[in-house]
């Protein structure tokens, strides 16, 4: 498939996506189910404030280490009860939390994350990875691929904490930040910048994904170009 032909099918598949979000967004029985989830989170979080932060924080970290978790869902009724700027530190900061402990499994324990069926995620992205990697491609790293990926690839190369720490909370940071955004428009029933949120978190991604496939290559024909040097 040519770069064009990718590029269409791309637009085309977000255009679909966009449609898709309206369709759903409009339902009656979708909103008729977001209305009353979010009004029984938020009387829960109402009653026991200190324990309902605790308990969203708590998601967010684990879902920055797990594929199948997401505290995504929890964040219309957050907003709700806590506004969004404490929200978005609870999410933010917990996503950051969940990063850490999975750089530290990561750096301890790789060969258990391999028997629980990391192994293909891991050889995956190992490619585009280094211990010497630069900070700026580390930020871009971490905001290309799933959430979890980055604390156990980096904890088991031995990559230095500090710079991870501050790759993960830079990409986090954006993420945080437009879903906060998009489930606050998601309870006003505000369709249109829910959408546009979405669709602007998606293409970050897949933007800097092509960015960092593109330094991927640029390093393997410098590569390529050392090893065909005559020597003397």
């Amino acid at each position: 498939m040519t770069k064009k032909q990718s590029s269409l099918w791309f637009w085309i598949a977000l255009c679909a996506i966009v449609l898709l979000l309206t369709l759903v967004i409009y339902s009656e029985t979708f909103r008729t189910f977001v209305d009353q989830a979010t009004d029984w989170v938020k009387v829960v979080m109402n009653a026991q404030p200190v324990i309902g932060a605790a308990v969203f924080f708590l998601s967010a970290a684990i879902s920055g280490m797990l594929a199948f978790a997401s505290s995504v869902v929890l964040v219309p009724p957050a907003n709700l009860v806590w506004g969004k700027l404490i929200t978005f530190l609870l999410l933010w900061g917990g996503w950051i939390a969940g990063a850490t402990a999975a750089f530290g499994i990561g750096k301890v324990a790789r060969p258990l994350l391999i028997r629980l069926g990391y192994r293909e995620k891991l050889d995956e992205y190992q490619q585009f990875v280094s211990k010497r990697m630069k900070f700026w491609a580390s930020v871009l790293f971490c905001i290309a691929v799933p959430s979890e990926i980055p604390g156990y690839l980096f904890g088991g190369l031995r990559y230095p904490f500090w710079k991870f720490l501050g790759a993960i909370a830079i990409a986090e940071s954006v993420y945080a930040f437009g879903i906060v955004i998009a489930g606050q428009s998601l309870v006003a029933a505000k369709p249109f910048p829910l959408i546009a949120i979405v669709a602007i978190l998606i293409i970050i991604a897949i933007v800097a994904r092509l960015l960092l496939q593109t330094l991927k290559k640029q390093k393997s024909r410098e590569a390529s170009k050392k090893g065909s040097r005559p020597r003397h």
